[in-house]
């Protein structure tokens, strides 16, 4: 029969590695998640620390900076990215918050006036291609016997994950958030407002571009898409992916 002592220790013993086993997960972040995981991340994770800055005034004196660039999306909205490194105010709150000492963007969608932002409208990514996650996946399965064969297909996975991903993203913000970036250009006409975003090593959503299109990695992408002008999801096959910066 156990004695007192023999209750409490393994109570202690108990409670020390739940708190181990929850440490070491809260230290990875978002590290080790799929990109559609980090996709829905990216925006959970910073949603409390960003709730207090609604408008673009508000969001750059947090940051403490002005935005790296702006564009004219549909609605008459725009998404502007703000970069962050150590220099800058913001960074310290956002990168505790991700678990990272990565540079980042902060990517947000703004009404055509100062008025308050919509909840979930802000993102924040590391200043480098998601292209790891891709090539971590299929160096594992070369490592498992008949590597020809496993490789050829863990990258026909990857090339359908990549693809189902951006498929499924179908407004200006998803996309800019899949790249971690803002449109590099956007050209608007009476029904459609066509954005395109470049994709480098620099570039969050690189890795999920160039997968998509089987392209090489080291190879940069651009993305290139026709938004319906009102706001309401983009058609299915209105994005293309191209090599090419």
């Amino acid at each position: 029969m156990p004695t007192k002592i023999h209750v409490y220790v393994t109570i202690v013993v108990a409670a020390s590695i739940s708190v181990l086993v929850a440490s070491s997960a809260r230290a990875d972040g978002l590290a080790g998640l799929t990109p559609a995981e980090e996709y829905r991340g990216s925006i959970e994770t910073v949603r409390e620390t960003l709730a207090p800055h609604r408008t673009l005034t508000d969001i750059s004196a947090f940051v403490g900076n002005t935005p790296a660039r702006c564009q004219g999306v549909p609605r008459g909205a725009s998404i502007c990215v703000w970069h962050l490194g150590s220099k800058e105010s913001g960074w310290r709150a956002l990168a505790k918050v991700l678990r990272t000492g990565d540079r980042l963007n902060l990517v947000c969608e703004l009404p055509p006036d100062e008025s308050p932002r919509g909840k979930d409208s802000c993102s924040v990514h590391s200043q480098r291609s998601n292209r790891t996650y891709y090539r971590r996946e299929a160096s594992g399965a070369e490592r498992f016997g008949r590597p020809t064969r496993r490789l050829s297909g863990a990258m026909e996975r990857l090339a359908v994950e990549a693809k189902q991903h951006l498929a499924g993203l179908r407004t200006a913000f998803e996309l800019s958030t899949l790249m971690g970036d803002a449109p590099s250009e956007c050209r608007s006409e009476p029904t459609r407002v066509h954005c395109s975003w470049r994709g480098t090593s620099g570039t969050y959503g690189h890795g999920t571009l160039a997968m998509s299109i089987g392209a090489d990695m080291s190879k940069k992408v651009r993305l290139n898409c026709a938004l319906p002008a009102d706001g309401t999801p983009r058609a299915p096959d209105s994005c293309t992916v191209n090599i090419g910066g």
